[in-house]
């Protein structure tokens, strides 16, 4: 986790997020619903490799630029009020005028249409769910997956379980791009009409066309102002593909993997992020000033900064996350040792006795959903992986059956703004009411969770074989009977 948090902080450093994100947008097009699905595949991806609060905290202000920049000739009521060639905005609800530039009024939805504050919620919300669906498709991008994975070594000790980075992803990744379609779907469906979906198919008017040429080169402008790429940019791309090759390539199951040259357990992911931690305090943010690489050799060399500082980290890193995630897994570490995992196991299965194995999941699905809104995905997270764990072996069903939704479900908290920092980021922005989160989370839950649960019983099955009680379970017995 300390791995993803520094690789996010030497990223936002070297403002390599605002370049990705800015150039992937010049390829998705200029469409409302293109750039919906562009902000959704950025947010996405960043989110597989770092936590879901950094990933919405670099996402938010670039998407709230883009639409600064979008809406600001959309903007009603503007007028120079004090004859000094500056333009001011008249809100026509408040009455209060703001002092503004041509390129950067500042965004004020009771300015706009009906149809631009949908999609300026639109996409907004998107950035939220993006940065919490992303973080489900690898396995140490988010604090329940971390818990996920250090409870399964708790339960089974020095077993293969089959579980590593390159299979997480296997099975993840197909739901993931479910998930977000769904919340691409959703809130288009919501905030702009069933219409608005239709009329994607339909060739757009003359006037359409232009505010696509508008946003088009809005866009484009904006790239093409952040300049060529620096060199610290350069070797903070390097360092980020080489630490995801690291993680992927470690034990991918399917071949032997680079931790096989070392003795069993002596080596894991978290040494490639220490490594690639270290490569980022070390490397220099500059074109190192060598002798033989300097013009004028007589003067002294210049001292260059690293990729990564100590004061950056002290001014941005977000400790409190790392104490989160460490209470969270002591959480789950206790649950299971204290007994209370078999108390709420045996009190689930008395309510649950003689239901198919398929329902239970489908009940512990939205029992996790439900309760990950009023509580941090972590702390449900620590609290119902290690008791999905217990139930699997009190049913004799394959340990991941019911502990991958349990890790899963604390990712899909999408209505209320004090359920994740994402949706309080976003919320912040004042760009949606708590109701219209709120309303549009639920729709997205009931998806999620179908989804889910569809997968778990396809693919999943397939890719774990679930079909079979695994041998290393039978040998850890961690579960005391009910009767």
């Amino acid at each position: 986790m300390m791995g993803s948090m520094f690789l996010a902080l030497a990223v936002e450093e070297s403002n390599l997020h605002k370049r990705i994100a800015l150039r992937l947008m010049t390829f998705v097009g200029a469409k409302p619903h293109m750039l919906m699905a562009g902000f959704m595949i950025i947010t996405s991806f960043i989110s597989l490799w770092i936590s879901d609060t950094a990933t919405a905290a670099l996402m938010c202000p670039i998407a709230m630029a883009l639409l600064e920049s979008v809406m600001a000739h959309r903007q009603r009521h503007y007028k120079d009020t004090d004859g000094d060639g500056m333009h001011r905005v008249e809100s026509v609800i408040t009455g209060v005028t703001i002092p503004c530039d041509d390129m950067g009024r500042p965004l004020d939805t009771s300015l706009l249409s009906q149809r631009d504050r949908g999609i300026c919620k639109c996409i907004m919300l998107i950035v939220a769910h993006a940065s919490l669906i992303g973080g489900t498709g690898t396995i140490n991008s988010t604090g329940p997956n971390l818990i996920f994975r250090s409870t399964i070594q708790q339960f089974y000790p020095g077993e293969n379980t089959g579980v590593s980075y390159f299979s997480w992803m296997i099975f993840a990744i197909p739901p993931m791009v479910l998930y977000m379609f769904a919340s691409w779907f959703i809130v288009q469906l919501q905030f702009l009409g069933f219409s608005h979906i239709v009329s994607i198919f339909k060739k757009g008017s003359e006037e359409e066309r232009k505010e696509e040429e508008y946003v088009k080169k809005t866009v484009q402008l904006t790239y093409d102002n952040l300049g060529p790429m620096t060199w610290a940019e350069k070797w903070t791309l390097g360092f980020f593909v080489a630490l995801v090759s690291l993680w992927m390539t470690s034990d991918p199951k399917v071949i032997p993997g680079w931790v096989d040259l070392f003795p069993r357990n002596m080596v894991t992911d978290s040494c490639a992020g220490i490594l690639i931690t270290f490569l980022f305090f070390a490397f220099p943010r500059e074109c190192p000033d060598f002798f033989f690489l300097r013009e004028d050799r007589d003067r002294p060399s210049i001292r260059r900064s690293g990729l990564l500082t100590w004061e950056a980290v002290r001014r941005k890193f977000s400790w409190s996350v790392i104490l989160l995630l460490g209470a969270g897994i002591a959480i789950s570490a206790s649950v299971k040792e204290s007994g209370l995992s078999r108390i709420f196991v045996c009190w689930l299965m008395d309510r649950f006795h003689g239901m198919p194995h398929f329902l239970i999941q489908i009940l512990l699905s939205i029992i996790v959903v439900v309760a990950t809104e009023f509580s941090t995905n972590t702390a449900t997270g620590s609290v119902f992986i290690p008791i999905a764990f217990s139930m699997a072996e009190e049913l004799r069903v394959h340990p991941l059956f019911f502990s991958i939704p349990a890790a899963i479900g604390p990712s899909f908290s999408f209505m209320l703004p004090m359920a994740t920092p994402p949706n309080a980021i976003v919320y912040e922005t004042k760009t949606m009411t708590m109701w219209e989160m709120a309303s549009c989370g639920i729709l997205l839950n009931i998806a999620c969770i179908t989804i889910t649960v569809l997968n778990m019983n396809s693919w999943t099955w397939f890719v774990f074989n679930m079909g079979e009680y695994p041998e290393y379970a039978m040998r850890h017995n961690n579960t005391l009977p009910c009767s």
